[in-house]
């Protein structure tokens, strides 16, 4: 498996043992309202709203590349090619 998929696996892990050992509710200011919410869900809310940035991040950029390679790669190969032939 993908050395990415154990680092998450891992992290994971510690975000869960780290949540249990504080799951006392703390206060949370959202823009002007206070609100109470346990500290274990509000660090999976954090860590989750991360995962989906950066995955969403990846996707964008790596879509563009897709986007701007063919053009550039089939360009490069046929000049390559001929090189190589001549």
């Amino acid at each position: 498996m993908k050395k990415s998929f154990w680092v998450f696996l891992i992290l994971s892990a510690l975000l869960v043992i780290f949540s249990v050992q504080n799951a006392a509710p703390v206060r949370v200011n959202v823009l002007f309202n206070e609100v109470r919410i346990s500290l274990a869900i509000l660090l999976i809310i954090v860590f989750m709203t991360g995962v989906i940035a950066g995955a969403s991040y990846f996707f964008i950029k790596s879509k563009k590349k897709k986007e701007l390679n063919p053009d550039t790669i089939e360009d490069t190969d046929d000049f390559n090619s001929s090189e190589i032939n001549d």
